[in-house]
């Protein structure tokens, strides 16, 4: 009988060890980047809009966003004087912005950010500002797209 009430106490007592310790969570709450190419329009804090394919073009140093995943469907062309990580400012000579439905017939200012271009992927932020009505500011990102 003593052994028996050991038994239960030390089982008793494993059992409270054994769900006192916390599970593991290996679902930590880290962001996952999709790769693409989006973009805002006007408001910084608006929803997101999504070209269907995108890439950099590194001998001309032009990333392009396009509405239809064949390449074809011009959404966006930013012309740029290199295709390295840095920023570049779209006022500056060699710059240039076009983006399909921006207001024109303004000066565009604004800048893109590369934060990389290393194994055939490049990825990165921009903003465009330009004067006039409809569509006059544009915020966007591209992850992890082509570099052909």
């Amino acid at each position: 009988m003593k052994n028996v009430i050991k038994f239960l106490s030390a089982l008793a007592i494993a059992s409270i060890l054994f769900l006192s310790f916390k599970k593991k969570d290996n679902n930590k709450n880290t962001p996952t980047t999709t790769a693409g190419f989006t973009w805002k329009e006007n408001d910084p804090n608006g929803a997101d809009k999504t070209a269907a394919a995108a890439e950099l073009r590194a001998a001309y140093n032009t990333i392009m966003a396009f509405s239809n995943a064949d390449g074809t469907g011009t959404l966006f062309e930013i012309n740029l004087t290199g295709s390295t990580p840095g920023t570049y400012d779209l006022s500056a000579t060699g710059n240039s912005f076009y983006f399909k439905d921006m207001a024109t017939g303004a000066a565009i200012t604004g800048e893109v950010v590369i934060t990389a271009n290393a194994g055939g992927k490049a990825s990165g932020t921009f903003k465009a500002l330009t004067g006039g009505s409809g569509i006059t500011r544009v915020y966007g990102t591209f992850t992890d797209i082509p570099v052909k």
